[in-house]
């Protein structure tokens, strides 16, 4: 079983946290499932992020926020976010974040292959609601992609932690941490990424 204090301890003491799913609060059954719903999202190439970084990846969405959360794709995505929103997931979350209620206010699945990429960003640019980034691993098979975090506060030509994720593990990483993910070497590169805030209401950026 995972050690929710130490999963603590990293992401306080470095923005972010991995860890394997294998076991831990998240079912094998709720990953697979989820899993194959991503597959039947309908997907679109973005070239520039929210935050306006510079992108090379597909993505599919569960949920979207430009104004306020809303669920896309219902026919596919009323279910993945009905697990998302599984009370025992939003009480790990809270615990790792010391916060008492936390809401999911976008969900999408982020696809990269050879030469793609997420480029460097902050989370709270693109909307200054998000408290911290949850993100499922789903690709098996791919080289590169590392997950980079750097210092709280800094440039991109300071300290940062280079994350590795494989299939089936999770990172928790605070949106006031700048990062980017790495050009893919090989493979594809497959995550379902959701964002955990304090409200649910119309956003900050458009209230």
């Amino acid at each position: 079983m995972i050690n929710e204090e130490d999963i603590k301890r990293k992401y306080d003491e470095n923005g972010t946290a991995l860890f394997d799913l294998k076991e831990s609060f998240f079912s094998e059954d709720d990953f697979k499932k989820i899993e194959e719903l991503s597959k039947k999202l309908p997907y679109e190439f973005i070239e520039t992020g929210d935050a306006g970084e510079p992108n090379s990846v597909e993505v599919g969405r569960f949920m979207t926020d430009v104004g306020e959360p809303k669920i896309v794709n219902e026919n596919i995505s009323n279910e993945a976010i009905s697990i998302l929103n599984k009370k025992e997931h939003l009480n790990f979350y809270g615990k790792i974040l010391g916060k008492d209620k936390l809401f999911i206010r976008r969900a999408q699945v982020n696809k990269m292959r050879k030469n793609e990429f997420v480029g460097y960003h902050l989370d709270r640019d693109s909307n200054p609601d998000y408290l911290a980034a949850v993100v499922i691993q789903f690709g098996s098979d791919f080289s590169g992609g590392d997950y980079v975090v750097y210092k709280k506060g800094e440039n991109k030509e300071k300290k940062h932690i280079r994350y590795k994720p494989k299939y089936q593990t999770m990172t928790i990483s605070n949106c006031e941490y700048p990062h980017e993910v790495s050009k893919v070497e090989s493979g594809t590169r497959i995550s379902l990424v959701f964002f955990l805030c304090s409200h649910y209401g119309k956003n900050k950026r458009v209230s």
